[in-house]
């Protein structure tokens, strides 16, 4: 269908078409002014946003940093409270550890001094039930046991060797007073035991300290091996000779002075020993007197191992830095030799033979006597 516009339709649209514009351009005005406006508000929705989360950040990295400052400083003071801890823990084991090796020392010593008691208690008790017994052999036997009992002693607690041999021997002469048989195992264990003693080493600690004392002040003495120079090869003889026929010998030996008197060659065969520097001759001396301390106290303590070890160490200093063939020298290396000989230590017995053969003789007799008195 063909629609046909009047003239007055026509300009009531051209009046209508300049409207529609302006209400355009204002429309988008507004707009643009909304889009402005919620823009600006989304930015500073968004910088509120932002500073809470910055603030809420930094409020929680203070709690962190406040957090990790007190872990800290909880891990340092637990840090110092363990080494505080373990210092104490290494003192304590340090003392128990003494203690323990002060307890075991009482602890041997005490087992002497049981073994010992021991010995009493039944010599005691013997000497008491013997007070009833009459025959006279059996005062003897008590005699003889109190006379092992102190050659115990000499033994295990004062090391005297020699006053033992004299209590065995006076043991000895006892029971051959007796003139019984019956006793001649416990004479022979006796005798066993006297031959045992005088079989060990003469010990004699005094005497050898002494010798060492004595060398150790002669330290200073001894001669150190020092710069030997060997003499030189005679030169041979350079004068000219006054002979017309020598002229080439002549001039041989007149260039050899010219040549000597810048340069002088000595020819030596030997070795040449080394010269010792003061400090090193001082600490040699002192190597030695360290030794020979060391001797010193292994006597004391009877450590032989010890004591031939300081000795050997001795000798092997005089070996190779002193001149042997100097008579001072000479004389303390045999003295070291000498001394290096001997014994500072000794293996005792741990018992006598005759203290149980003793022990059995009594206890039979005495039951033989107390039932002979009984039946009596």
């Amino acid at each position: 269908m063909r629609v046909v516009m009047t003239d007055t339709e026509n300009k009531i649209e051209n009046k209508k078409t300049p409207l529609s514009a302006k209400q355009k351009g204002i429309r988008s005005q507004r707009i643009a002014l909304f889009s402005g406006l919620l823009s600006l508000i989304l930015i500073v929705a968004c910088a509120l946003f932002a500073f809470t989360i910055y603030k809420q950040n930094k409020a929680s990295v203070a709690s962190q940093q406040v957090q990790l400052t007190e872990l800290t400083t909880q891990l340092n003071a637990q840090s110092s409270e363990q080494s505080s801890q373990l210092r104490q823990t290494i003192k304590i084991k340090t003392t128990l550890e003494a203690q323990l090796e002060k307890v075991t020392l009482q602890l041997q010593q005490a087992n002497n001094d049981n073994k010992i008691s021991k010995t009493d208690i039944q010599s005691l008790q013997r000497s008491f039930a013997a007070t009833n017994i009459r025959h006279p052999n059996d005062w003897i036997l008590a005699e003889v046991e109190y006379l092992l009992t102190l050659t115990g002693r000499k033994i295990w607690l004062e090391k005297d060797i020699k006053t033992a041999i004299s209590l065995l021997i006076a043991a000895d002469q006892r029971i051959v007073e007796l003139n019984d048989a019956s006793l001649s195992p416990l004479r022979g264990a006796l005798l066993e035991d006297i031959n045992a003693l005088e079989a060990l080493p003469k010990r004699d600690p005094d005497g050898v300290i002494l010798a060492l004392t004595s060398l150790e002040r002669r330290v200073d003495k001894l001669r150190s091996t020092s710069l030997i120079m060997p003499d030189a090869d005679e030169n041979k003889a350079t004068e000219v000779s006054t002979d017309i026929n020598e002229w080439d010998d002549n001039l041989i030996k007149s260039w050899n002075v010219f040549v000597d008197s810048f340069i002088t060659v000595n020819k030596r065969e030997s070795k040449i020993k080394a010269l010792l520097s003061p400090e090193q001759s001082w600490y040699l001396q002192e190597h030695l007197r360290n030794n020979l301390a060391k001797a010193e106290f292994a006597i004391y303590r009877e450590q032989q191992d010890v004591y031939d070890i300081a000795l050997e160490n001795t000798l092997t200093l005089l070996n190779n830095y002193y001149d042997l063939k100097d008579n001072e020298t000479g004389h303390f290396y045999k003295s070291i030799k000498r001394l290096s000989k001997r014994k500072v230590s000794i293996k005792y017995p741990d018992q006598l033979k005759s203290a149980p053969l003793l022990e059995r003789v009594i206890e039979q007799r005495l039951q033989k006597s107390l039932a002979s008195s009984t039946l009596k």
